[in-house]
């Protein structure tokens, strides 16, 4: 762990190109007010609120010792087999929540 002393007002400056520049606001008791300067695109949590986001993301995942991929993919290939009609499509309209049957226009190359 690298440990910086630095003032009010002092900066630290982590990265080359996407440089993320930290400012010592304020230090006021105990309490240190930080400043982050950094792309739209590089997100700054606080720990502890990452922890948070990490154990809500790996609670939705699916563990890959779980999934039988090759008999998910058997049953999705029969699913599509046993609904497709080459005739007609399901579509569903941008203004309508429900799905049609269109007939497909079958072209020739």
């Amino acid at each position: 762990m690298l440990v910086l002393t630095r003032k009010s007002e002092q900066k630290i400056v982590i990265g080359n190109k996407k440089k993320i520049v930290i400012t010592v606001l304020k230090v006021q008791g105990d309490q240190v007010s930080l400043g982050f300067d950094a792309d739209r695109d590089t997100p700054i949590y606080r720990q502890e609120l990452l922890k948070e986001i990490e154990a809500e993301n790996t609670g939705g995942a699916v563990k890959q010792s779980n999934v039988d991929v090759k008999s998910l993919a058997q049953n999705l290939q029969l699913k599509t087999k046993k609904h497709s009609n080459p005739k007609y499509l399901k579509i569903k309209k941008s203004d309508s929540p429900q799905e049609e049957d269109v007939m497909a226009e079958q072209t020739s190359e």
